[in-house]
């Protein structure tokens, strides 16, 4: 899966892959993230964006400072992939939207259904 991952915190508006860069070169070799619960869905994102909490994030001066290396985004759009057998209100290929914590400047997410 190809996913942009903040690898130090730094000036995001560096393209990714440099040395002063916070951001990794963008890569397929990340993992699909597997369903985590039954209720458990998978998206593959479609749109995200890069909002000021996020651009604060990555420099290192916002409140919440997820873990090094994270995949960076919060808000995004996109289709069902997959879901868990305890989901009811999703099948695959519904559209569907949703905000995280981090995460959604990836091919995928996986969310729990009351989440979207």
């Amino acid at each position: 899966m190809e996913a942009l991952v903040v690898r130090k915190l730094g000036d995001p508006t560096l393209p990714p892959g440099g040395e002063d860069s916070p951001f990794a070169a963008v890569s397929g070799d990340r993992p699909i993230p597997e369903l985590s619960s039954p209720t458990s869905v998978r998206v593959r994102v479609a749109a995200t964006s890069l909002n000021f909490a996020t651009f604060l994030q990555v420099q290192g001066k916002y409140q919440e400072r997820p873990l090094l290396p994270y995949v960076p985004g919060s808000d995004y759009a996109g289709v069902v992939d997959a879901v868990g057998p305890g989901v009811r209100r999703f099948r695959p290929g519904d559209r569907v939207c949703s905000l995280a914590s981090v995460g959604s400047f990836a091919e995928f997410v996986v969310a729990d259904e009351k989440a979207l």
